[in-house]
C-alpha cells in the first residue's frame, strides 16, 4: 500500500491493514534539517519553482520516509513571472521586476526564531477590548473565499503537483477559533480576555470561527485529503468554559471540513485530563496528542480504549526522550507498543510523534523510525 492508501484507510470504519507513519509539524521538519536534506534551499534554483519545489517535496519524502505534506497556497502564476532571485554579499534577495519591489529571504534557523511577538501584545486588562467595535478591528472579516480564480490564479500549482507526485496524503492546518486569541493578546492576555467577558470573548470567537471558514475553503482548493485543527494551551482553561465556549466551536470546524470533502485531525496539546469525552463529542475523523511531559500522562493505551474505535487515533512518540535520545532498543520497544494499541482502536491508527521532531535529531534517524513503523506495522 502507498502511504496515501494507508493514511486514508485508517479513516475507514473498517480500518487499515498498513498503519502510517508521519510526524508532527513536518513543515518544522524540513526547516530545521534542510541543509541535511538537500544542501541548498529549493528557491535557489532561481527558475521552474513549481517543478522544483515539487523535486524537492519527493525528495524530502524519500529521504525520510514521512508519509504525509503540508499543502500550502503559493505565489501566482504572474507574480512568479515577475519573481527572481539574486545573490548579494549579504545574502539571497527575491526582487519583483514589474514592481520593483525586492526583500531578503532569510535562511531557515533550526529550532526557529522567537520573535516575541505574541508575548508584546496585550497583557494588561486595561488594554485588551471591551466592546463589540473594537473586536470588529481587531479582527476584520476575510473576503469569502472564492475557489475559481484561486485556481485560474495559480496558487495552487505548487499544491497540486506535489500532490500527483507524492504517493502521501497532504493536509492543511488550522488553528482553532480560540488559540487565535495568543497571537491577538499572548498568554497572559488571551487567558484574561477568555473570563472577563464571555459574552465579548464568543463574540470574537465566532469572528475567527468565520475566518477559519475561509481558510478550509482554502485547504479543499488546494488538493488537501485532511485538515489538522491545532489547539495550544485550551488544557489550562476550566473544563466549564471548555466544554461550553471551545468544543462547539471545534464542532463547527469539523463540519466545515465534512462539508468541503476532507478528514477532520483535532491536535490538542497539554493535559487530557478528563476532558476525552468532550473531545470525542466534536466528531473530529481522528485525535492526535502529545506524549507525556509537562507534568502530565497521555497514555496511548489509555487514549485507545477510551476512544474504542470511534475514530482515528494519532500516536505520541516521544520526539526528544525517544526518537532523538533513545536506544535502538527503547525507539523498536516503543513503536511496538504504539503500534499493538492501534490495533486495539481496530487499526484505526497512524503512527505519529507527539510533538515537533527535535532539530537535533539526525535525518537517518528519522528514517530509521518510518522504517522499523514500515518493517512491522
Amino acid at each position: 500500500m502507498t502511504g496515501r492508501e494507508k493514511i486514508l484507510r485508517a479513516f475507514d470504519p473498517a480500518g487499515t491493514p498498513e498503519i502510517g507513519v508521519v510526524a508532527s509539524y513536518d513543515k518544522i521538519f524540513t526547516r530545521d534539517h534542510w541543509s541535511s536534506l538537500a544542501g541548498t534551499p529549493w528557491l535557489k534554483t532561481k527558475s521552474d519553482l513549481v517543478d522544483k519545489e515539487t523535486a524537492w517535496a519527493v525528495h524530502v519524502a524519500e529521504k525520510s520516509g514521512l508519509e504525509w505534506w503540508t499543502a500550502i497556497p503559493f505565489p501566482s502564476r504572474t507574480e512568479r513571472l515577475h519573481q527572481m532571485y539574486e545573490e548579494r554579499q549579504d545574502g539571497l534577495w527575491i526582487i519583483d521586476t514589474q514592481t520593483g519591489e525586492e526583500g531578503r529571504c532569510e535562511i531557515p534557523v533550526p529550532g526557529g526564531v522567537n520573535t516575541g511577538v505574541a508575548l508584546s501584545k496585550h497583557t494588561s486588562i486595561d488594554s485588551l477590548p471591551t466592546t463589540r467595535e473594537e473586536i470588529d478591528a481587531l479582527i476584520p472579516l476575510d473576503d469569502p473565499f472564492d475557489r475559481a480564480p484561486f485556481l485560474d490564479e495559480g496558487r495552487a500549482d505548487v499544491a497540486l503537483s506535489i500532490r500527483d507526485a507524492l504517493d502521501r496524503p497532504t493536509y492543511g492546518r488550522i488553528a482553532s477559533p480560540l488559540w487565535v486569541f495568543y497571537n491577538l493578546f499572548g498568554y497572559e492576555g488571551m487567558m484574561i480576555f477568555l473570563v472577563q467577558d464571555r459574552p465579548l470573548a464568543s463574540y470574537a470567537a465566532e469572528r475567527n470561527l468565520q475566518n477559519i471558514r475561509q481558510r478550509i475553503r482554502m485547504i479543499s482548493a488546494l488538493g488537501a485529503d485532511m485538515v489538522w485543527i491545532e489547539e495550544l494551551l485550551m488544557d489550562q482553561i476550566g473544563p466549564d468554559l471548555f466544554e461550553s465556549l471551545n468544543i462547539p466551536l471545534i464542532q463547527r470546524c469539523v463540519e466545515e471540513i465534512r462539508a468541503q470533502g476532507m478528514k477532520s485531525i483535532y491536535y490538542h496539546t497539554g493535559d487530557i485530563g478528563n476532558r476525552m469525552d468532550a473531545m470525542l463529542s466534536t466528531g473530529a475523523d481522528a485525535l492526535h496528542f502529545e506524549e507525556s511531559k509537562k507534568g502530565f500522562i497521555i497514555d496511548i493505551e489509555d487514549v485507545v480504549e477510551k476512544v474504542a474505535g470511534r475514530c482515528v487515533v494519532f500516536g505520541n512518540l516521544d520526539s526528544y526522550g525517544i526518537l532523538e535520545t533513545g536506544s535502538e532498543e527503547e525507539l523498536r520497544s516503543e513503536i511496538k507498543r504504539q503500534l499493538d494499541a492501534g490495533k486495539k482502536n481496530g487499526n484505526r491508527f497512524v503512527m505519529s510523534t507527539g510533538s515537533p521532531i527535535t532539530p537535533g535529531t539526525p535525518v537517518e534517524r528519522v528514517r530509521l523510525y518510518t522504517d522499523i513503523v514500515r518493517e512491522m506495522r
